[in-house]
């Protein structure tokens, strides 16, 4: 019941952060809200995981914390040299 409950949460987070990315003022708020989508994505991964008893689904987040640390770093090189437009 607490897992359902978390879910349903967090997954109001996710819809509530993907808004803001794609509707963010500037780029530099659009890129720390991907960076918390990719964080919701990642609890939501383990939160399924846990939820369905599928080790896979922890996997499948640990890649995922992954890709989202590294595309929160390139985003914000980006960002700092002046190639994303503002």
């Amino acid at each position: 019941m607490i897992i359902d409950l978390s879910l349903a949460i967090v997954a109001i987070s996710a819809v509530l952060v993907a808004f803001r990315v794609l509707r963010g003022p500037s780029w530099g708020d659009r890129i720390m809200a991907f960076d918390f989508l990719s964080v919701n994505l990642v609890v939501l991964f383990v939160l399924f995981g846990v939820r369905t008893g599928l080790l896979v689904m922890l996997d499948a987040a640990l890649v995922l914390s992954l890709l989202g640390f590294l595309s929160t770093v390139a985003l914000a090189r980006y960002l700092l040299l002046n190639q994303v437009m503002k």
